[in-house]
């Protein structure tokens, strides 16, 4: 009998706790669990994961100082996968653990943010978008790197940072038209944001940003096609400056 009792003592309990709780969380397939000691009632808020507040600092930021009227959540999925995306059929932003390991800095964080809250925001216009963007993601990858670099701006981010970061974690597959690939090879996006960049926001071209690493390497990677578009400017505004 006392057995019997015990037995039906601890079904009660796994049942309550299944009952009380805000999420179920299968422990058994979660790739990591970090155990954080010493936590007591006060101390709480200051022991959660710093990841978790950078990232919801930089994006808050982002929303509020370009005045977005639109809710996007953001979330840091505790998985050590390189990426983030953008889900733009509930509108929230991750960014993934392991993609914090490739990033150096505020400005950094703030286009990977920027990128997929444009995303994000793009999505909001309906169905019809919504179905646009996944028949031609090319596209709209590439212009969320140019709202990002506006977003970063607004927000008092180097948008010098969007292509220091973009070299480092953009792909160069052999072919990406099509099916094949399901964003733009890094090259033209890189490309497409130093043009943004030149033109709209020509100051931070000599900011102490552009002396990175990652930076020189994009500037030693593209040159020939940076001096070109370079030529091409300087021809279109004496021709200006001539009328």
């Amino acid at each position: 009998m006392k057995k019997f009792l015990l037995v039906l003592g601890l079904i009660m309990v796994g049942s309550l706790a299944n009952a009380v709780g805000l999420v179920n969380v299968d422990f058994s397939s979660a790739d990591e669990i970090t155990l954080i000691s010493d936590i007591n009632t006060t101390n709480f808020w200051k022991k959660k994961g710093l990841s978790q507040e950078k990232v919801l600092t930089v994006g808050q930021k982002i929303l509020v100082d370009n005045k977005i009227d639109k809710r996007v959540p953001l979330f840091v999925p505790t998985k050590n996968i390189a990426n983030a995306y953008a889900n733009i059929y509930d509108k929230t932003v991750n960014v993934y653990e392991g993609m914090l390991y490739y990033i150096d800095n505020d400005d950094e964080l703030a286009y990977v943010l920027s990128h997929e809250i444009a995303h994000s925001i793009e999505a909001y216009d309906g169905f019809i978008k919504y179905v646009a963007m996944k028949a031609n993601s090319k596209k709209y990858e590439q212009k969320a790197d140019i709202i990002a670099i506006d977003y970063m701006v607004k927000a008092g981010y180097n948008p010098i940072a969007a292509i220091s970061m973009g070299n480092k974690i953009f792909g160069e597959p052999l072919f990406d038209w099509g099916f094949t690939y399901t964003h733009p090879k890094g090259s033209k996006r890189l490309l497409a944001m130093y043009k943004h960049i030149y033109v709209k926001y020509p100051s931070y071209l000599n900011s102490a940003y552009t002396k990175t690493a990652s930076y020189k390497n994009f500037e030693y990677a593209m040159s020939k096609e940076i001096n070109a578009f370079q030529q091409k400017q300087k021809k279109r505004q004496l021709k200006q400056d001539e009328l």
